[in-house]
């Protein structure tokens, strides 16, 4: 019989590598066999938190990404995360880059930034485009609505970041565009932090 952490990683991967808590019970009530303990769901918690470097509890390979962060419910199987394509004049492009356009804007590709570019499937939050690269790869940046830098100090969590084509991670980067919360393309595991946008409008837009 598999063990725990065999189903609990199968059960994410057929539901595409990140799923909520509630998504995953489910998933692993079809997918594992024979009758469950009374105290499934807290052996299934505690499975995950056993092999992610994101809880204290961490003791055995680091298997799964808290995406939105501890006690928020939402998981990712750290090797169902694709990384993003290499472009031809860059190397490791796990790492963070910076790009000249008239100022170095960086380019984070974090596990985080990749998590939540794959629940948008690399599709912009504003516009919807999901930029083709080939006819199996598309592209996507993330942004970080309260910038992460000097003066700004905004936090690398996912209610910071909104996934954006790069148009439109240029235009936010320059304040050139007001963000509207209610017109922007949302995600159940992913809440975006209205006190961000409104850093953004009130400290950013330039409008």
């Amino acid at each position: 019989m598999p063990s725990w952490l065999e189903d609990i990683a199968k059960s994410l991967e057929n539901l595409g590598g990140i799923a909520s808590l509630e998504e995953l019970y489910e998933e692993v009530d079809r997918v594992r066999s024979g009758p469950l303990p009374a105290s499934w769901q807290a052996i299934v918690r505690a499975v995950i938190e056993d092999h992610s470097s994101d809880s204290r509890r961490f003791r055995g390979k680091d298997m799964f990404l808290s995406v939105d962060g501890i006690g928020k419910g939402i998981w990712g199987l750290r090797n169902q995360i694709p990384g993003t394509p290499a472009a031809v004049d860059l190397k490791e492009p796990e790492e963070p880059k910076k790009s000249k356009v008239h100022i170095y804007r960086v380019l984070r590709d974090t596990l985080l930034a990749r998590a939540l570019k794959t629940l948008h499937k690399n599709s912009c939050q504003i516009c919807g485009l999901a930029l083709p690269l080939s006819q199996r790869n598309t592209y996507a940046e993330v942004h970080h609505i309260k910038p992460v830098g000097s003066p700004h100090d905004g936090p690398d969590i996912a209610a910071n970041i909104l996934v954006l084509c790069p148009n439109h991670h240029v235009l936010c980067d320059y304040g050139a565009i007001e963000l509207d919360t209610s017109k922007l393309r949302k995600h159940l595991h992913h809440p975006i932090g209205s006190e961000y946008i409104e850093y953004h409008n009130e400290r950013i837009f330039k409008g």
